[in-house]
């Protein structure tokens, strides 16, 4: 698997249970480090940042190959939430307009590469076109990035035809249940999935926290359990983590329910620890060994 990843850097300022700190956000970094201690065989971030966050940025990089786009500052966020809680939480962000142009020099780099994961956190990080000048490569997408709009600090979702629009270029999309409840207009996890598909986008698959996940691989559909976390340290970037742990699990398993499987409990592990998932591919599968699965 050769895999670039891009989109904006961001700088997130959590707040768990009153307790504070500061670490490195946004999707290159959060799916680029799970991609790297999962095994894949290379990976290239190209990324927005403010120019004095540059080393910053290294640092918390350590081993891979960084490419910094044009972008006049870096992201800044918020967030707030309770251990007992995880998915409630209050968030403030300072956004600024990093837009990812469709420029020659950048699509010849991507060439390179089979996969592109393409991770906006806004809906003007990265330009349409990028989209369609790659579609001959494996897309992959996930999160709110392509509806998000800032208002007074808040992230707030419109425009959903602004993702619908993407869909025929993307061989993955990877949303919570109440993002795809919003792009489609169904209420049903069934009905939002093949809404979804009809668009265009050939694997649709739905997280939805404690109650697992819905895989729409073609025309199959899968319902993958979720697993406990044995303790929660963090739950900044398990969405990420569990798609970069399905995207390489494509390589390692030809059964997309396995697929599922591994990526949940990535995700899972992903909450036990601050920061990017680091564990390998034997932890995980060794953690799997802990369950009997029934389809």
């Amino acid at each position: 698997m050769k895999v670039a990843l891009i989109g904006p850097i961001a700088k997130d300022q959590i707040t768990i249970d009153n307790k504070f700190f500061v670490q490195i956000g946004g999707i290159p970094y959060y799916a680029g480090v799970a991609l790297q201690s999962l095994g894949a065989e290379e990976i290239a971030l190209y990324v927005t940042c403010g120019s004095k966050d540059q080393e910053w940025v290294r640092e918390n990089l350590d081993g891979l190959n960084v490419n910094f786009l044009p972008a006049d500052h870096t992201l800044v966020s918020n967030i707030a939430y309770s251990s007992a809680k995880p998915d409630v939480r209050e968030s403030f962000i300072e956004p600024y307009s990093n837009t990812i142009k469709t420029k020659l020099d950048l699509l010849a780099s991507l060439e390179h590469f089979d996969w592109i994961i393409l991770g906006p956190l806004f809906h003007d990080d990265i330009d349409f076109e990028l989209f369609r000048s790659l579609r001959h490569k494996l897309l992959a997408m996930d999160n709110f990035g392509m509806f998000t709009y800032s208002e007074s600090g808040k992230m707030v979702r419109r425009n959903p035809e602004n993702l619908l629009q993407v869909l025929p270029f993307l061989k993955y999309l990877f949303l919570d249940r109440e993002e795809a409840y919003f792009v489609s207009g169904c209420h049903d996890v069934a009905r939002a999935g093949r809404f979804l598909q009809s668009k265009g986008v050939t694997n649709m698959i739905i997280t939805d926290g404690s109650q697992g996940s819905h895989l729409f691989i073609g025309h199959k559909y899968y319902q993958v359990p979720a697993f406990a976390p044995r303790r929660i340290a963090d739950t900044t970037g398990a969405g990420d983590t569990y798609m970069a742990a399905y995207l390489r699990a494509t390589e390692l398993f030809t059964d997309p329910f396995v697929r599922g499987r591994f990526a949940a409990m990535a995700a899972t592990m992903s909450l036990e620890n601050k920061g990017a998932f680091k564990s390998s591919v034997e932890e995980v599968e060794n953690r799997l060994k802990e369950f009997i699965f029934d389809k």
